[in-house]
């Protein structure tokens, strides 16, 4: 009866909140897949050259940007640019498999679906405060089930209005599978459900056999993913984990000890009660603390050998595994954070933990500091390119980026890679006079690398320009008029000839 009535109800609850951890895991991967191509389409979306673009249709920016390598190492098959109109400006694809380009109707020539709950429209950004909007996720298109991330198209210093949408896509196929797969730590299958078979499936497998469980009859488990607005959902199935205790009443513990108790029962009423009902009640109290609290650091630790002692042990285990599982999770969200905060190419950090950089020293600074903000461009880098190939020339940014941060005190200075050939560098305590020091010095640095360069006009290896703009802090609380003035020094230092660095201000 205890077995029934006390034990199997919280090892039920134990054994659900259990599954729903593994449950929100594989949730949890869906939505840490589609969070990271979001970071990657923000980045390229909120960028002044592909603002430009929509404009000037100059096809330097897309042969630069976007060569089949791109589409390698950010792991999409497709990117279409579309203007404010929704009219599709550029487009590009391939096919994963072998590589060669491939057509995709809904999206290079975009149906009502795709512009209603796909591309960012003006209401959307309206809503947002005329800041860019990023709609990211699952969709479901011309029978094939698609991964994609949307982003309104804005100057970097989110001035000015949208300009359109970029959007980055993915067919969801064996390699997004394997993914999530490890990303969850589970194996599980995946099937469409479509809007019209919806109210014939059931959306969660929980309660179909015993309250609080999620499990089936099959020892199954199954949990739906929505797609976007009426587009259905992902079915997603896996094998519960087996269970670690039996669910029969019927032992021979249990009916002896039934039958001493009605044997004996005025005998052994005080025994029972402090060796017997105490601890249960004393472990229902701790269980309803774990359940209720969510604390699955709490353990029993209990070293008796009866039934109870077991029970406790199995309730250990338990537990281990799920705090395993919550150390899991939280070990996957940093690395996560760390990626949306480093640039894929340099290592270095990317303009958006610029952007964090800057904000967290204009709040936390002591103000009279004295701050310099160093933009770094490597002179005829396009030159380069077209001379030695992307590939020697994204070797030649991470050279330089690492050059950079190795002769930079990371105590106290920041470098981070602004886009394209661009650097932004941050010293702290460091005034005009020092600060032009340090750029002249960095110059000289890049130099002596001696990376060739032959169709440079100024050199026969790479050599960078620097603007430079130092300030106190006084409270201010936007850096942008800061940028825009060391920007204006970089463009001085290429009118005077380049490899050299000019103060402004």
């Amino acid at each position: 009866m205890s077995l029934h009535y006390i034990q199997l109800p919280q090892l039920y609850a134990l054994e659900a909140s259990s599954d729903e951890k593994d449950i929100s895991r594989i949730k949890m991967a869906f939505t840490s897949k589609s969070k990271e191509y979001g970071v990657i389409n923000y980045d390229n979306a909120v960028w002044d050259e592909t603002y430009h673009f929509i404009n000037n249709k100059n096809t330097e920016f897309t042969e630069s940007n976007f060569v089949i390598d791109t589409y390698k190492s950010l792991g999409i098959n497709g990117i279409n640019i579309y203007d404010k109109q929704a009219k599709t400006v550029w487009h590009q694809a391939w096919d994963i498999n072998n590589w060669s380009p491939l057509t995709f109707p809904p999206f290079d020539n975009p149906s009502s679906f795709v512009k209603k709950n796909i591309l960012i429209s003006d209401a959307l950004i309206s809503k947002n405060n005329n800041k860019p909007v990023s709609q990211v996720g699952f969709t479901f298109l011309n029978e094939k089930i698609i991964l994609f991330a949307a982003t309104s198209i804005f100057k970097s210093n989110l001035t000015g209005s949208a300009n359109g949408t970029m959007l980055f896509w993915r067919f969801f196929d064996e390699q997004v599978l394997t993914d999530l797969q490890q990303r969850a730590g589970i194996d599980f299958t995946v099937e469409l459900i479509q809007p019209n078979l919806k109210s014939m499936v059931k959306l969660t497998s929980k309660n179909v056999f015993i309250k609080n469980s999620y499990r089936t009859k099959k020892g199954e488990i199954y949990d739906v993913i929505p797609l976007i607005t009426g587009n259905g959902g992902i079915k997603f199935t896996y094998k519960a984990p087996i269970r670690q205790f039996s669910t029969s009443w019927l032992n021979q513990s249990t009916i002896t000890s039934s039958m001493l108790f009605l044997l004996t029962l005025f005998m052994l009423f005080i025994f029972f009660h402090y060796f017997i009902i105490r601890p249960i009640l004393r472990a229902d109290k701790r269980v309803t603390a774990i359940v209720k609290n969510n604390d699955h650091s709490i353990r029993f630790y209990s070293k008796r050998k009866d039934e109870l002692g077991t029970l406790f042990n199995l309730i250990d285990r338990l537990l281990d595994s799920v705090e395993s599982k919550e150390q899991q999770l939280t070990s996957h969200n940093i690395r996560l954070q760390h990626i949306s905060q480093t640039d894929s190419l340099t290592k270095i950090p990317n303009r958006r933990a610029f952007d964090t950089h800057m904000k967290k020293s204009l709040n936390t600074s002591n103000l009279g500091l004295n701050i310099s903000m160093m933009i770094c461009d490597v002179d005829y880098f396009k030159k380069y390119n077209d001379s030695y190939g992307h590939a020697k020339g994204d070797e030649a940014l991470y050279l330089i980026a690492q050059t950079l941060r190795k002769n930079l005190h990371e105590e106290t200075d920041f470098v981070a890679r602004y886009g394209g050939e661009e650097f932004v560098v941050v010293l702290k305590n460091t005034n005009k006079d020092n600060a032009q020091a340090v750029a002249n010095n960095l110059i000289k640095i890049i130099a002596d690398l001696k990376i060739p360069h032959r169709e440079s006009d100024i050199n026969d290896s790479v050599t960078i320009s620097i603007g430079i703009h130092s300030f106190i802090l006084d409270g201010q609380q936007q850096y942008m008029p800061f940028f825009e003035l060391a920007d204006e020094a970089l463009y001085q230092a290429k009118e005077q000839g380049r490899n050299r660095a000019i103060t402004k201000g």
